[in-house]
């Protein structure tokens, strides 16, 4: 499925609140004080990948970024380098589709940096979504970085969504990635200007990371989804367009429209039963199984129907 340009954090040429993460983290490469290990943890859509592609384009590309804006030009070789994934110095591999991250991939990625690096330069290597790498592919990373070479360094992204192995933790400086309410709504309305964004979800109504917003945002108004719309009409479409392109975000979308309905003021009554934690369990979890196991869409359908009867 085709995205707006916005879905991918390296198109992020300007960098939205977290400036006080980058000019630590830019100040520890520039003293050589950099950490092996670095691991930014935080909510999904918070800014952390968006945060490393700016460290990224700051150290390889300095004559073409402003430290001062914190924005970088399009119009950069490296730029289209990095958009391509072609340039040799930088290695991404992600763990959002954790079944294609195997341990044979964490193997070759042994053998590549044990390789000397294009004009001596420094390599970086960005795990994203760590926590969703298998068991086995944390224990062949854990033996790479406890002796990593001199000229590479470690990105680890932890979107927090299950735990991860302390003894990949404890080889890492962690770095948090916390919003405040402020600083939230603050990003959103600049993204919303900068990507010139019509608005279909209310910011303030939701807890939403940023870059979660945006995204929900753009397939609510893509879809016609209004979150305040018939649940079951909303959930129906949504497991439709997921098995049309088996895309994690309409089932994300899903789990944030469940929740919504639980909270809107129209299903008040729903509150007051003590079926309210079992109901809503029940999808959340029905949900999950139906990414994982593939159940079948109708009779999901049907059991939440049965289940909202308690209203």
């Amino acid at each position: 499925m085709n995205y707006p340009i916005f879905f991918d954090s390296k198109n992020s040429l300007s960098l939205f609140g977290l400036q006080k993460n980058f000019k630590f983290i830019f100040e520890l490469y520039k003293k050589k004080k950099l950490p092996k290990v670095l691991m930014l943890s935080g909510n999904k859509g918070s800014g952390k990948s968006t945060l490393v592609n700016h460290l990224l384009y700051s150290i390889f590309d300095f004559k073409n970024y402003n430290l001062e804006k914190l924005t970088f030009s399009d119009n950069s070789i490296f730029y289209k380098q990095f958009q391509n994934n072609i340039y040799s110095n930088i290695i991404y591999i992600s763990g959002s589709d954790f079944k294609s991250v195997k341990v044979d991939n964490i193997r070759n990625l042994k053998a590549t940096i044990l390789q000397s690096t294009i004009s001596n330069k420094d390599r970086f290597i960005v795990l994203d979504d760590i926590e969703l790498f298998n068991h086995n592919s944390l224990n062949a990373l854990l033996k790479i970085i406890e002796e990593p070479s001199k000229k590479n360094y470690f990105f680890l992204i932890n979107n927090k969504t299950k735990p991860l192995l302390d003894t990949i933790k404890s080889r890492a400086l962690e770095i948090k990635i916390i919003l405040n309410e402020s600083q939230r709504l603050e990003i959103i309305e600049k993204l919303v200007i900068f990507f010139n964004l019509e608005l279909t979800l209310n910011p303030k109504s939701s807890q939403l990371s940023p870059g979660n917003f945006v995204k929900f945002n753009h397939i609510c108004k893509e879809y016609n989804i209004i979150p305040t719309n018939d649940f079951v009409q909303n959930l129906t479409l949504l497991l439709n367009l997921y098995k049309k392109y088996k895309d994690v975000l309409f089932i994300n979308l899903a789990f944030f429209i469940a929740d919504n309905y639980f909270k809107n003021s129209k299903n008040q009554n729903l509150f007051k039963n003590n079926k309210i934690f079992e109901i809503k369990n029940f999808i959340f979890d029905n949900l999950n199984n139906f990414m994982l196991y593939n159940i079948n869409q109708n009779s999901l359908i049907n059991a939440v129907n049965d289940k909202l009867s308690y209203e």
